[in-house]
């Protein structure tokens, strides 16, 4: 086989979304942002949260605690794909957004093992959501454009778990965890009304495709 020319340019950084990614791009950004930014909670406030609102300053439950979001979400990206792109992105959305709630509940409680537990179930899904969303996005892209897309997702959920990591540490001086918390459970609330929202519409669109004169015949 002959070489193709290009090498030095194939090293050169894209940032493109394809025209056929462009409409999904906007409920992805929400999403990639909601997800990520809690993980970036879990980072910088996860050893915090357990001592000040769990009650315990162990280590190892610390470092669990962490785990406890991280690691499921490698499991719930493989088991998103037995799903439609869309059907993993509801189903991940739904659960993620339970599970959040569930973690603010029980901050309050001051139970480490639900608290765990619900960790586990908001990595799971959050990696199911993430895995559905972006097979969505390159589900119509070329092998060309996937290297500028990829760069635009990892853009966006980086800045999602950064810049509200940085906010929140502003905000630690003023306000209590519990109280940040919440703040991060408003994105994952407002994720799940833009997902909410976005398939609404979609039904929409598809119904005014398939019955195109409904509306003349009203």
């Amino acid at each position: 086989m002959g070489r193709s020319p290009g090498a030095t340019r194939s090293l050169r950084p894209q940032v493109r979304v394809p025209r056929a990614a462009r409409p999904l791009l906007p409920v992805a950004s929400a999403i990639f942002v909601a997800t990520w930014a809690l993980g970036g909670f879990y980072q910088a406030f996860g050893s915090t949260v357990t001592a000040t609102d769990l009650g315990t300053r162990n280590t190892l439950v610390a470092a669990i605690v962490f785990a406890s979001l991280m690691a499921p979400s490698a499991i719930g990206a493989p088991l998103s794909g037995r799903l439609m792109p869309a059907a993993a992105q509801r189903v991940g959305i739904v659960a993620s957004f339970l599970a959040v709630a569930i973690i603010l509940a029980l901050l309050r409680l001051e139970v480490i093992a639900l608290f765990i537990a619900a960790g586990a179930v908001a990595g799971a899904a959050q990696g199911a959501t993430f895995a559905g969303r972006l097979r969505g996005l390159l589900a119509n892209t070329t092998a060309a454009e996937r290297a500028g897309l990829l760069s635009v997702v990892c853009a966006i959920s980086y800045t999602g778990a950064a810049i509200p990591s940085l906010i929140a540490g502003q905000l630690a001086r003023t306000f209590s965890l519990f109280e940040i918390a919440l703040g991060y459970g408003g994105l994952a609330a407002a994720a799940y009304l833009i997902t909410l929202a976005a398939r609404r519409t979609g039904s929409a669109r598809r119904y005014a495709r398939l019955f195109p004169r409904m509306e003349e015949i009203r």
